[in-house]
């Protein structure tokens, strides 16, 4: 009878996650049918709207799936880059927009997609039309991204970050001290800092070093463009960083950070139809630059293709999920090769490493794509460790000054937990077949001698591999590879002074690049992945959303020190039998 209650239980339970996934199924169906019978109407006189309330990322995916409606607790908002470069690129050609508006509210920009899009406006504004900015409160990347307007305002209580580039790091070797935790580290680089915060309480000399070198090459870009967009000499910007007086909106104007200071509604209702050449009765039409890029069209119809693949996300073992690069993507460069009209691969990636199992899978399918086309590589906010790793191959590397790249070392952690256990009261006791039949699989003893030698073996020979493999893509001998490897993360513009990074720019510089290695004339873009079906989709955000919502809730209680520990304890949870990374460190966010 317990049985027979036992699969009836199971039994309605799986008709239940059954008929919830039909209804969202359902839901998608209405809303791609909806979202397909919108037309997108741009009327004489319009200003694109750039609103900056998201995160962006490499790329755009079809809100036609329908995955856009649904709203489930943790699940992040992303716009695509990709899309906003070509809404940027026809609104300056098209004589309905008059000019871009920036508003920004709050929205995550990366500091090389912020470069990456500001080369794209200071494009648009050859043309002769105008671009403003506002915001409540700009964050430096923000403000970075909005000083290139002829007119950048904020809102009179507002403020504006601009305090230079730095780093907070989390260390928990006390931590596990006191808990009885010992992480068991092997590694190859004095740079590998990405396992610092394990075995030590401050960052080592090396890494100390490596940050001041990384964040003052990006602070110099930054300051420059800043500079010759407000007609501000770098000296005064930096007095203005020491001093914090943008952190009051009256500071900022008083400082030239900003033009004047007004509320939003202002903007939209009175600066922009006077700046559009319209009376201040008149409202502007706005056209928001989601809509507006579904307008767009392929700039030709050639049967040529340019395969774009998208590598984002951290390299992970097995075929990888959303917002991950697994093996999967062996299988879309694969595609892209077999198909007769692809002919050259742009990589895009912006990843910060992980597997290297993974890596060397992607790696290996690229060169052999490297036999039959041109590869270029484009690089967005990281290309590091695992990321440099399966790109570092490709005929032509382009990156922008303040992409983090680099990287090259790897390492090994093995947790131990037997103090933990001994203070709690649980004993672990084993037996095998044989000497080692335990030998690093599990966290509850520590590792011995000959065990940590085997590991160190391991560490070395996949380390070898790494900079041999850098040192054929990069025409470089594997000394010249390991003086500036060793875990050590350079900026993009000071990875063109050292070989790892052949050109400065973005994806557009990387694709014709690409184009005029294969002697394209005229092309189209094929992008991969290709999007999931909505069943896929749903299913990845179902097995997803528990570890989603955790990260929401823990931000939201403890803010950035709570997102900061979870980083790096996930990170120890997932491992629970050691693993071999190629990775830059967890936690570097770059303010």
């Amino acid at each position: 009878m317990k049985s027979f209650f036992k699969y009836l239980l199971a039994t309605v339970i799986g008709m239940l996650l059954v008929c919830l996934i039909m209804f969202f199924v359902f839901l998608g169906s209405l809303g791609a049918m909806l979202s397909s019978d919108t037309e997108v109407v741009v009327k004489d006189n319009s200003v694109l709207e750039l609103c900056i309330d998201k995160t962006i990322s490499d790329r755009s995916y079809s809100e036609s799936t329908g995955v856009a409606m649904f709203s489930m607790p943790g699940l992040s908002k992303t716009a695509g880059l990709n899309q906003m470069l070509k809404a940027i690129e026809q609104a300056k050609e098209d004589n309905r927009i008059k000019g871009i508006y920036i508003k920004y509210d709050g929205g995550s920009v990366n500091w090389a997609i912020a470069t990456e899009l500001r080369e794209a406006l200071l494009d648009f504004k050859e043309s002769g039309k105008f671009i403003y900015a506002y915001s409540d409160n700009y964050s430096q990347s923000g403000y970075y991204l909005a000083s290139v307007a002829d007119s950048v305002f904020v809102q009179p209580q507002g403020s504006v970050i601009w305090q230079g580039m730095g780093v907070q790091i989390m260390f928990f070797a006390d931590f596990f001290k006191k808990a009885g935790i010992e992480m068991q580290i092997v590694r190859h680089g004095q740079f590998k800092s990405a396992v610092e915060p394990y075995f030590r309480n401050d960052m080592s000399e090396a890494n100390r070093l490596q940050y001041s070198v990384l964040f003052n090459s990006m602070w110099k870009k930054a300051v420059a463009d800043v500079a010759s967009s407000r007609k501000l000499s770098p000296g005064r910007l930096n007095e203005i960083a020491d001093s914090l007086c943008g952190f009051t909106a009256t500071g900022a104007f008083k400082a030239g950070l900003v033009d004047a200071l007004v509320s939003g509604s202002t903007v939209e209702d009175n600066l922009l139809s006077v700046r559009s050449g319209l009376a201040d009765s008149v409202r502007v039409s706005r056209v928001a630059w989601a809509d507006y890029a579904k307008t767009v069209k392929p700039a030709n119809k050639s049967k040529n293709k340019i395969a774009v693949i998208y590598a984002e996300g951290e390299i992970v073992g097995g075929s990888g999920s959303a917002g991950e690069i697994g093996t999967e993507l062996a299988a879309d460069i694969e595609k892209a090769v077999k198909d007769k009209n692809v002919k050259a691969i742009v990589l895009r990636v912006n990843s910060p490493g992980g597997s290297v199992l993974t890596s060397d899978i992607i790696y290996q399918e690229l060169i052999k794509a490297k036999e039959k086309m041109p590869v270029v590589a484009s690089y967005g906010n990281y290309a590091a460790s695992g990321g440099y790793y399966i790109s570092c191959m490709a005929h032509r590397i382009f990156a922008q000054p303040t992409t983090l790249t680099g990287s090259i070392g790897v390492f090994g952690v093995v947790p131990n937990v037997k103090g933990l256990t001994d203070k709690i009261g649980i004993h672990i006791d084993e037996v095998g077949t044989n000497k080692h039949s335990t030998a690093l699989n599990g966290v509850y003893r520590p590792m011995n001698s000959f065990e940590e030698a085997v590991m160190q073996q391991s560490i070395e020979e996949v380390y070898a591999g790494f900079i041999g493999k850098v040192a054929q893509g990069r025409g470089m001998t594997p000394a010249q590879v390991d003086s500036i490897g060793q875990g050590r993360v350079w900026s993009g513009a000071n990875a063109i002074e050292i070989g790892l990074v052949d050109e400065l720019g973005g994806l557009k510089q990387a694709i014709a690049c690409a184009a005029e290695m294969a002697n394209l004339e005229a092309y189209s873009i094929a992008e991969y992945p290709k999007e999931k079906s909505l069943s896929e989709q749903i299913f990845e955000l179902l097995g997803d959303v528990e570890a989603r919502s955790a990260k929401a809730y823990i931000n939201k209680l403890f803010g950035k020190a709570g997102m900061d520990a979870y980083a790096y304890l996930s990170q120890i949870m997932d491992m629970q039998e050691p693993q071999v990374l190629a990775r830059m460190p967890e936690i570097l966010t770059v303010e």
